[in-house]
C-alpha cells in the first residue's frame, strides 16, 4: 500500500471515528437534557392541575361538572390564551362565585380566571395526556383505568384524597411532539455529521497529498541517484524532519557528486602517476633490445630506481586505502609518543645528512615521556612520512627545526624546514590525494602525492588536528596536535 493511501486512511479513519463518537455523545446528551427538561415542564403542568382542581373541588366538592362537560375539564388542563370577550362573572381568585359553575355559563364557556390566569401555553400537550380519577379510582375524564398512566398522584384536600391524577409522560406516547422534535434533530444532526464526514473525506485526502508531496519529490530524486544522476538536488518544502530529510539528501548527493569527481580524478592521477615510471621502464628497455643503449650498470641503475619509484606509489596507494577503514582496524595501546618520535628521527639521520640538512632537533631530545592512547605503527607511519616529506622537498643544504609544545592534555609537534615555500591557496590542497605543487617538478623527487593524505588520515583517526602554514624558516610548517594521557 502506498504512502498516501496509509495516511488518506489513517486521517479518515481517525476523523470519522472521532464524527461518529461525537454525534452519538452529543445526541444521547441532548435526549438525555430535552427530556429532563420535558419532565420538569410536565411535573410543573401537573402541579397547576393539582392546585386548580383542589380549588375547583373545594367550591363545589363534587367532580359533576367535570364528568358532564369535558370541556371546562379541558380548560383547566389545556388552558388557552385569555379570551378576548370579557367575562362578566370574572371574579377575585380568593372569592370564587360557584354561581359561574352553572349549566349556563359552563355551555358558553364563560370560565374565572383561575383556569387560565398565570398559566403558560402548554406546548407539549401535557393537558391531553392527564385523566382525573375521583377518590375511590373510577374515571371522571381520561383513560378508563388508573393503572394505564404510568405516573399517579393523589389530590389531597385537608389531608384528604379527594381523586386522583394520572399522567402518560410525551415520552412514552407514539408520535408525540416530544418524539417528532428528537427525530428531527437526529435527522439534522445525522444529515450534519454526514457533511462532516464527506468533508473529512476531502481533507484527508489533501492533507494526504500536502505530507507526501515532499517525500514523492525524495522518492523520484533517489531514483535519480540511483541511475547515477549526482546531480539531483530537492526543495525544502517544509521546515519539519521533512525538510530536515530533505536537506539531508541534497547533503548526501552533493558527497556522493564529489566523490564520483574525486574517483575519476583517482583514476585520471593514478594512471597517469603509474605510466611515467613504465613509459620511461619501456623506453630504456627498447633501447637496450634495439643496441641503441648499452645495459651497463648506470642504465640498469635508472631502471631500478624507476622501479622503485613504481613500488612507493603502489606502497602509499595501499597505505591509503588501508588508512580508509582505519576506525574499523584501530588498536589502541598506551604509547610514548617522544620516544617513539625519538626513534624514527633517528632513523632518518642518514637522509638528512645525505641532503645536507642542518636539524635542530633540542625540543625533542629534552622532552619528558608523553603518553597516547593511539596505534603504534600507525604513529610511526606518520612521522615517517613527515620526515620524508621534509627531507624529499628542502632544497639541499637547507635547514630543519622541530619543536615539541605541551598544551594542556594535548601534545603539539611542530615541523619547519626552509625553501622553497608554498603558496596559501595551494597549502589547503596538499592533503588532497595526488596533490602536488608542481607536478614534473616533485616527480623529480619520486614523490606520488599520497604522503600528507595519509597523514591526515591517521592524525584524525587519534582525534587530533594537523595543518599547514609558511614556515619563518621559508618553507613550510606543519603542526600536529594529538590528544595524550599524561
Amino acid at each position: 500500500m502506498k504512502l498516501l493511501h496509509k495516511f488518506f486512511l489513517a486521517f479518515f479513519i481517525t476523523n470519522i471515528t472521532l464524527v461518529g463518537l461525537m454525534f452519538v455523545f452529543i445526541y444521547m446528551n441532548f435526549v438525555a437534557g430535552f427530556n429532563h427538561f420535558v419532565e420538569q415542564e410536565e411535573q410543573k403542568h401537573v402541579v397547576e392541575v393539582k392546585q386548580q382542581l383542589v380549588q375547583f373541588y373545594s367550591e363545589l366538592g363534587s367532580w359533576e361538572p367535570i364528568r358532564q362537560n369535558t370541556q371546562l375539564w379541558r380548560s383547566i388542563v389545556d388552558p388557552k390564551n385569555n379570551p378576548n370577550e370579557p367575562n362578566p362573572t370574572k371574579q377575585n381568585n380568593s372569592q370564587i362565585n360557584p354561581s359561574v359553575y352553572t349549566e349556563e355559563n359552563i355551555t358558553e364557556q364563560k370560565m374565572p380566571s383561575f383556569l387560565w390566569a398565570n398559566l403558560p401555553a402548554d406546548l407539549l400537550q401535557t393537558g391531553r395526556r392527564i385523566s382525573l380519577y375521583d377518590q375511590h379510582k373510577k374515571v371522571v375524564v381520561g383513560r378508563v383505568n388508573l393503572n394505564e398512566n404510568p405516573h399517579v398522584e393523589p389530590i389531597l384536600l385537608n389531608n384528604k384524597v379527594i381523586g386522583w391524577i394520572g399522567l402518560v409522560p410525551s415520552g412514552l406516547v407514539e408520535n408525540s411532539s416530544v418524539n417528532a422534535f428528537l427525530s428531527a434533530q437526529f435527522n439534522s444532526y445525522f444529515t450534519i455529521t454526514l457533511c462532516v464526514i464527506l468533508l473529512a473525506f476531502i481533507m484527508a485526502i489533501v492533507l494526504s497529498k500536502h505530507l507526501t508531496k515532499p517525500i514523492k519529490q525524495i522518492v523520484v530524486a533517489t531514483n535519480e541517484l540511483n541511475k547515477g544522476n549526482y546531480e539531483t538536488r530537492v526543495s525544502a518544502l517544509t521546515q519539519d524532519e521533512l525538510g530536515t530529510l530533505s536537506t539531508n539528501f541534497n547533503d548526501l548527493a552533493y558527497t556522493l557528486e564529489h566523490n564520483q569527481h574525486m574517483r575519476v580524478q583517482w583514476v585520471s592521477d593514478t594512471s597517469h602517476e603509474l605510466k611515467t615510471p613504465l613509459t620511461v621502464l619501456r623506453s630504456h628497455l627498447l633501447a637496450v633490445q634495439d643496441g641503441v643503449f648499452a645495459a651497463d650498470t648506470s642504465r640498469i641503475k635508472l631502471l631500478i630506481n624507476q622501479v622503485d619509484n613504481l613500488n612507493r606509489i603502489v606502497d602509499d596507494l595501499a597505505q591509503l586505502a588501508n588508512s580508509d577503514t582505519v576506525n574499523l582496524t584501530y588498536n589502541e595501546v598506551a604509547v610514548d609518543v617522544i620516544e617513539l618520535l625519538q626513534q624514527t628521527f633517528e632513523s632518518y639521520t642518514a637522509r638528512f645528512q645525505e641532503r645536507s640538512l642542518t636539524v635542530n632537533s633540542d625540543d625533542l631530545k629534552s622532552a619528558l615521556p608523553c603518553t597516547v592512547n593511539g596505534d603504534k605503527d600507525r604513529l610511526q607511519q606518520l612521522f615517517s612520512n613527515l620526515l620524508e616529506n621534509t627531507c624529499r622537498y628542502t632544497d639541499n643544504g637547507g635547514q630543519v627545526n622541530m619543536k615539541i609544545h605541551r598544551v594542556d592534555n594535548k601534545l603539539e609537534v611542530i615541523i619547519q624546514d626552509s625553501a622553497p615555500g608554498v603558496l596559501a591557496k595551494d597549502q589547503s590542497k596538499l592533503f588532497d590525494r595526488f596533490y602536488r605543487v608542481e607536478k614534473s617538478r616533485n616527480r623529480n623527487y619520486g614523490g606520488s602525492g599520497l604522503g600528507l593524505s595519509l597523514c591526515k588520515k591517521i592524525v584524525e583517526a587519534h582525534g587530533g588536528d594537523i595543518s599547514l602554514q609558511d614556515s619563518p624558516l621559508g618553507g613550510l610548517e606543519i603542526k600536529v596536535t594529538i590528544p595524550v594521557v599524561n
